[in-house]
Formats: structure tokens, sequence, C-alpha cells
């Protein structure tokens, strides 16, 4: 017989909570269904790869979609546990988890709605965030565009590392803040390989396809201060020679990326 995929049923960081806390459970739910949680990004990175031509692109965004279906078990594991819940894998028999249950039980102290949701929805997480909005397909983004999909993938890791660290600090709880120091550190191990990723292909997508001109590297007039600011930025990093296509109201402007932009001095 041949296996469609080998799923080994071991968390990729072990979760092990120090007593119940459903309002850390309830806070959890934010990376478990929301904007910036991990199902977010399993199904954002999903979708993209679909209408990625660039092969090692297509199999980086696989890749890290498989990463964070285990940050999903992860995440969802310890919300049964703050829940003071004990569940057997592979069985549906569910019992107050002796360790933690002597704090109370886990219905008795939900203290918000959220808390509640998640105990009378199975014990389990929800496909909600902190707050009970439910999950939306409105929180995936992907345009077809290779370089904006990769460019929203790093920004996605940071605001969800950036999640993880406000967690850590709100969160009283050894055990657990282990597990989400690793997931806030593996969001910005993904941030910087999509942020490879971009500088690899920067060249392709819209960008190459519209055939963009020098012009639309040359921001707007906007107002004085940014003006004056600008003006002081040319003075300081000098560039290239000026493209004649371009006249004399704009000077070169080297910036960390290497390529030469032009900006107004009025």
């Amino acid at each position: 017989m041949v296996k469609l995929f080998k799923h080994e049923d071991v968390l990729l960081f072990p979760v092990e909570v120090s007593g119940s806390d459903p309002s850390a459970a309830a806070m959890l739910q934010e990376q478990f269904g929301g904007a910036n949680g991990e199902l977010k990004a399993l199904l954002q990175y999903l979708v993209q790869s679909f209408g990625t031509p660039d092969p090692l692109t297509r199999q980086l965004l696989l890749n890290i979609a498989v990463e964070e279906a285990s940050h999903l078990e992860i995440v969802g594991t310890a919300i049964v546990q703050l829940m003071a819940m004990d569940v057997t894998p592979y069985n549906a028999s569910v019992n107050l988890k002796p360790s933690l249950a002597a704090t109370g039980h886990s219905l008795k102290e939900a203290p918000s709605l959220v808390h509640k949701m998640v105990n009378l929805g199975g014990v389990g997480p929800l496909v909600v965030d902190s707050s009970g909005a439910p999950f939306t397909g409105n929180f995936i983004n992907s345009t077809g565009d290779i370089v904006s999909n990769l460019m929203s993938d790093v920004a996605a890791e940071l605001r969800a590392g950036r999640v993880y660290h406000q967690l850590r600090r709100s969160i009283n709880d050894p055990g657990l803040n282990r597990a989400l120091e690793f997931l806030e550190e593996r969001e910005a191990t993904h941030s910087t390989m999509f942020a490879e990723a971009v500088e690899r292909v920067k060249d392709e997508g819209i960008v190459s396809d519209q055939g963009y001109t020098v012009v639309a590297q040359r921001p707007p007039a906007l107002s004085e201060p940014f003006d004056q600011l600008l003006a002081a930025m040319a003075k300081k990093l000098p560039g290239a020679p000026l493209d004649e296509a371009i006249g004399p109201d704009a000077v070169p402007v080297q910036l960390a990326t290497g390529d030469d932009h032009l900006l107004p001095l009025s």
C-alpha cells in the first residue's frame, strides 16, 4: 500500500503548562483563528503556492505551510491544557487533567464568552480569535503576483511574531512561555526566508510585466516637511548620474537595496 503522507504524533515542541488558565486560553485563540494566526498562515501559503510559477518559491511556500500546521498543533494543545482538559489521542473521551483540575472546573472559571465558547465547543480550540470573531477567508492575501505575495508573507510572519511576543509578556506560565518563545523564533526564521525569496525574485511579477519606467520610482510632491526630508536625504546619499529624462528637479539617491531612485527636491 502506498502511503499518502507520514504524520508523527509528536509535537514539534513540547507543551506543558503550569496550571489551568482560561484567560490565557482565550488569548491564545488569537493565534489559532485570528487574523495573524497559524491557520491564516497555513492557508495563505498553501493558496499562494498553487499560482506560483517559480519552483523554488513554490516549495518554500509548501514547506512553511506544513510547519505552520505543526504550529497550529502546538497552539491547540496549549489551549486544551489551559482549559484543564486532558484529551487522549485518537480517543473521544475527555477528562479533567488531574494535575490541573485542582484549580477548579474550567467552565466555572470562565469569566468571558470566549472561555465558555472554548469549553462548550468541545473543550478544544475553536476557529475564532480572542474576541470570539470567526475566522474568515478575508484574512488570506493572495494576488497572483509572486513579489507582492512574498512581501505580504514577510509582514504576516513579523505580525505573528509580535503577537507571540506580546502573549509571552502577558502570560505568567514558564512552561507555556517556552513554547511561545519557540514559535516566536520560528516566525522570525520564516520572515527571513521569505525576505530572501523576495530578493531572489524581485525582478519578476508585476514590476516586470507592466514595464514600469523610472517615473514610477519618483514619488509625487507630498507635504513640505516630507519634501525637505527627501532633500536632506538626497544631499547625504549621493547616487549615480542624473537620468536626462527626469529633468533637473530630481536627484538620484542610493538606497540600501543598491537601486537608484530619483527623489524630487521640490
